[in-house]
């Protein structure tokens, strides 16, 4: 017969990540007034069922595993964000990311997004950036899709000021001549230009274009470049479109192209 006394084995680092989760997908389902039942049968409706009794033992820590398919199924029928389900953020001030490595959940949470480096053993900052450099293009051209809707509303609310029809303002050259509205309707262009450079670079780098607004997709083909800014090649075809602290990171993801093996920079 086994030692009463006998002391138990620690719980790995898998062992307690899955207790994490199923700590946080408790707390979501109370927050939620949902019971174990309910939160079953909505992922029954999401197409992938989850028995009452699997959720029990989870939450009891019973289960000493989760899959990113259940982490995304449960995520989904909580409607919380997957990543929180991993990264409690503003529920605990450290937790272990890795084996032997501890850190906030909110650089955990950076990390999950692409957004934050890592400090792991043999860390290479490199390659990582490397890695991320979708990321880094995709969330640049957000931004400029955002700014771009702003300059659009912007110029509404000024027109509507000056009882000006918006789709007649690029001919109205006189009454544009001066004044805030010309700024805006020439920025308007100016950030078209940067839209333009910038899903050219995306696509010279063999990934999709993101899907744009049906207004701005629709200015792009109905416009050429403005010439405000030459178009750059090359290395240098980044510059220009914004302030250099926006493209310093992805300027830093950049593909080896010397066919020299990139540097490892290690951490932790």
């Amino acid at each position: 017969m086994p030692d009463r006394g006998e002391k138990r084995p620690e719980p790995g680092w898998s062992v307690l990540l899955a207790r994490r989760i199923a700590a946080e997908v408790r707390y979501w389902r109370e927050q939620r007034g949902m019971t174990a039942l309910q939160l079953a049968r909505r992922t029954a409706q999401l197409g992938y069922q989850m028995p009452r009794s699997v959720l029990a033992n989870l939450e009891n820590n019973r289960r000493d595993t989760v899959t990113v398919a259940e982490l995304l199924v449960l995520a989904a029928a909580l409607d919380v964000p997957p990543v929180l389900l991993i990264a409690p953020v503003g529920r605990e001030r450290g937790i272990e990311v890795l084996p032997a490595t501890r850190t906030t959940p909110w650089h955990v949470r950076g990390w999950i997004h692409g957004a934050v480096e890592p400090n792991y053993q043999g860390f290479s900052a490199t390659m990582w950036q490397q890695s991320r450099r979708a990321i880094a293009l995709y969330d640049i051209h957000r931004l400029l899709v955002r700014e771009h809707q702003q300059i659009e509303r912007r110029i509404q609310q000024l027109a509507d000021q000056e009882h000006l029809v918006v789709g007649e303002i690029a001919s109205d050259d006189l009454r544009l001549s001066r004044g805030p509205l010309a700024d805006f309707v020439t920025e308007l262009a100016y950030s078209l230009d940067r839209l333009r450079v910038h899903r050219g670079l995306i696509k010279s780098e063999g990934f999709q274009l993101p899907e744009l607004p049906p207004s701005i997709s629709a200015a792009l083909k109905e416009t050429a470049s403005s010439g405000r800014h030459r178009q750059a090649t090359g290395d240098d075809q980044d510059d220009h479109l914004l302030p250099p602290l926006v493209y310093q990171e992805l300027m830093a993801s950049r593909p080896v192209r010397d066919g020299n093996e990139p540097n490892q920079e290690s951490r932790g």
